[in-house]
């Protein structure tokens, strides 16, 4: 709890029968004195716009005039009245902008434009103007506007439910936010907090969310500032409601509507105000539920937000059901009804602009399977060619032996030495194995290092010319509205040749980030080992991994069992090769579990929980990965297992091959594992083993039980052996 303290009775509005008059007359009071102070902001508002309007008729040079247009636009923005008069301002601060080429007025214009179209629900446009500011904010190294747009596009995404989209885009505030002086870091780490917190909250991770959203609030009371404080105690206000904590929600709630009207952001007040009723409407408070309804739809009239305005009219719709007033509750379905429509038709536009970037994603994906396909023929080859050696040398060996055996039948010491021989074979031909799998997988390494060498040089080319092009093309298109020529037709492959340069430029993108992958994996380590605790850095990875696959999939829940050596002390290894490893070995238990998850409990999806897994009758599957670790002898062993679908023995000797993956096409790129083998084999000077088999009487414990009783494709255990 924050250092402000509170108390129920500062929050919660009388509910008892013998008080319903007095409730009655305290509700009216609190709406007048509400509809005061807004007025009252409003008409403060009013007399600073006329100020600056004052300002910019006075204003000769042109950059002071862009710089008054855009504080107009911005003085429309967030939670006020009036957003139409936010766009026409910023557009003509771009077009000045443009005239004199001022980049910093340009960019701050853009960002007002783009958070206009977010808020009024038209997210295609919001994020094409945002990928285009980031673009250019990052050629001009402005870190104020990269923070600014990168929230945004953060809420852009949100606002059309691509949560995963909005947390990643939020956690690139947190870096971006450290590179400010010392000044100006404090408030740009509280922009990264709120929009990180927001995400987390978007994410059901309401925990997650309340580490981030806390010093926001504390920042804002320990400065003084009323912005932060507004925004905090809302945030924790939502969050506090999601945990079940009434009394808090409440609290946090107050101070954001009151702090909020205040300092205008009346969208704050209506977020604040619709969230209390619905908390009440739960309490079965109806007339506090409906008196904070009126709050909400009453700062909504000041703000202009779509997705507010459907919010509050469902309340106020639900609100009149339940008292069986027909009439307005038919009034507010509709009018939520048509800007539910509006705000998804948006969504569709999104969709339509999504789907050839992902009809290209397929044809890449093919193109990447064939090449898979041609790759595995060639290592079958090198795999055949290795083997006719090998059966040469086996040959010769076998004659070798039938001619001592022969000689051992003349005398004893010839015996001897064909006993001598055996031997001296035996350990030939297990020298003879290292030595050609070591050949070939230095063979293969220097082959993928030539051959990603050679494609990162016209790669580079791609990606270079495909940057120029997009700043010719918006060169162009800015020619072209400098003279004013309105053809469609012009105007439309202006935008289809921006859309597929972008196109290329991202793929472009992604293949360098693949070659670097091919790079890494042949390249030799040069980490310097020291002392590490495995205990720490394994449970360390096993979260790492498992949170990782829970923002994939949500829905994903397993149970984690470790069982750790105590007695362990450190050992010296490169602790980022090693955490690699474990990575790479925690990801694919993950992945096994969830696949037989998904094979034996068709109705997976309607267990949001573990527990509510357990519980499903006839599905007693439980993911389950199991970390240990041991001390034998001189060396440290690392277990992982899991009860996934297993691997089956005819692929077992393949898994440690690159490029060989048992996933399905463009989920994995069969190095993971290979790297693993390289760096515990060459570069720690130990093993790893895999073993795939389960207990049939007791499913989900690999390795248990009797060995009779095992059979392939349940559990994987994967073995890591290192020297002390």
């Amino acid at each position: 709890m924050e250092a402000l303290h509170h108390s129920k009775a500062d929050v919660l509005i009388a509910t008892q029968p013998g008080k319903l008059s007095r409730k009655h007359i305290m509700n009216k009071f609190l709406l007048v004195i509400f509809l005061i102070l807004s007025s009252t902001s409003t008409y403060s508002q009013n007399r600073h716009l006329d100020s600056l309007k004052l300002l910019l008729s006075i204003e000769k040079t042109y950059t002071g005039r862009v710089n008054l247009l855009n504080r107009l636009g911005g003085s429309f923005g967030f939670g006020q009245a009036r957003n139409d008069s936010a766009l026409w301002y910023s557009q003509q601060a771009l077009k000045l902008s443009q005239e004199i080429k001022y980049t910093k007025g340009e960019l701050t214009a853009v960002l007002h434009i783009a958070s206009y179209y977010n808020q009024t629900g038209n997210y295609p446009e919001a994020l094409k103007l945002s990928f285009r500011n980031l673009a250019m904010a990052k050629k001009f190294n402005d870190r104020y506007i990269l923070l600014f747009q990168t929230r945004l596009v953060s809420w852009i995404y949100r606002g059309m439910g691509d949560f995963e989209k909005g947390l990643e885009f939020a956690k690139q505030l947190a870096p971006l936010a450290d590179s400010f002086n010392e000044n100006d870091r404090g408030s740009a780490t509280q922009v990264a907090n709120n929009i990180i917190a927001g995400a987390y909250l978007d994410m059901g991770l309401p925990d997650s969310a309340l580490i981030y959203k806390r010093p926001v609030y504390q920042f804002g009371i320990a400065h003084n500032d009323r912005e932060w404080i507004t925004l905090g105690a809302n945030g924790l206000g939502e969050i506090y409601a999601k945990i079940g904590d009434v009394d808090s929600a409440f609290y946090y709630y107050k101070i954001s509507m009151g702090i909020g009207a205040e300092i205008r952001r009346y969208d704050m007040v209506s977020y604040s105000a619709t969230n209390m009723a619905k908390l009440f409407f739960r309490m079965g408070e109806i007339d506090s539920a409906f008196l904070y309804g009126r709050k909400s739809q009453h700062a909504l009239q000041l703000t202009n937000s779509p997705a507010g305005a459907v919010t509050t009219d469902s309340l106020l719709a639900t609100l009149f059901q339940s008292r069986g007033q027909y009439d307005s509750a038919y009034k507010y379905l509709k009018s939520y009804v048509l800007l539910n429509d509006s705000l998804n038709n948006q969504n569709k536009i999104a969709q339509a602009l999504n789907f050839s970037f992902n009809e290209t994603l397929q044809k890449q994906q093919a193109e990447q399977a064939r090449k898979e396909i041609r790759q595995q023929y060639q290592n079958r080859i090198k795999l055949y060619s290795f083997g006719g050696i090998l059966l040469i040398f086996l040959i010769i060996a076998f004659s070798l032996f039938l001619n001592n055996r022969n000689k051992q039948k003349a005398n004893i010491l010839l015996g001897k030495q064909k006993e001598q021989i055996q031997n001296t074979l035996s350990e030939l031909k297990s020298t003879q194995s290292q030595l050609i799998q070591s050949e070939k997988m230095a063979s293969l390494g220097e082959l993928t290092a030539g051959i990603a060498h050679e494609i990162q040089n016209p790669l580079n080319f791609v990606n270079n010319f495909s940057e120029i092009n997009k700043e010719l093309i918006e060169e162009l298109k800015t020619k072209n509205e400098e003279l004013k020529i309105e053809d469609d037709d012009v105007k439309d492959l202006l935008n289809d040749i921006e859309s597929n340069e972008e196109k290329i430029n991202h793929h472009g993108k992604r293949a360098d980030g693949i070659v670097k992958s091919m790079l890494e994996h042949s390249r030799t380590s040069t980490g310097v080992k020291e002392p590490t605790d495995i205990n720490k850095l394994a449970d360390e990875y096993l979260r790492l991994a498992y949170h990782g696959m829970r923002a994939k999939d949500k829905n994903f829940n397993c149970e984690l069992k470790t069982e750790f050596d105590e007695t362990l002390q450190k050992i010296n290894v490169v602790p980022q090769d090693i955490g690699r490893v474990l990575l790479n070995l925690f990801n694919n238990a993950f992945y096994a579990c969830a696949e037989q998850s998904r094979s034996t409990c068709a109705e997976r999806s309607h267990a949001e929980t573990l527990e509510g897994l357990k519980n499903l009758q006839g599905l007693p599957y439980v993911p389950t990965v199991t970390l240990v670790t041991r001390r034998e002898n001189d060396h440290v062993t690392i277990t992982v297992r899991d009860n996934g679908n297993g691997i089956p023995d005819k692929i077992k000797d393949k898994i440690f091959q690159p490029f060989f993956t048992t996933k399905p096409t463009g989920q994995g790129t069969g190095l993971g594992l290979s790297l693993a083998y390289d760096i515990i084999t060459k570069e720690h000077n130990g093993t790893i083993n895999v073993e795939s088999r389960v207990d049939v009487a007791n499913p989900g414990l690999s390795g248990k039980g009797n060995p009779d009783n095992f059979r392939e494709e349940e559990g994987t255990e994967f073995i890591v052996s290192l020297p002390v």
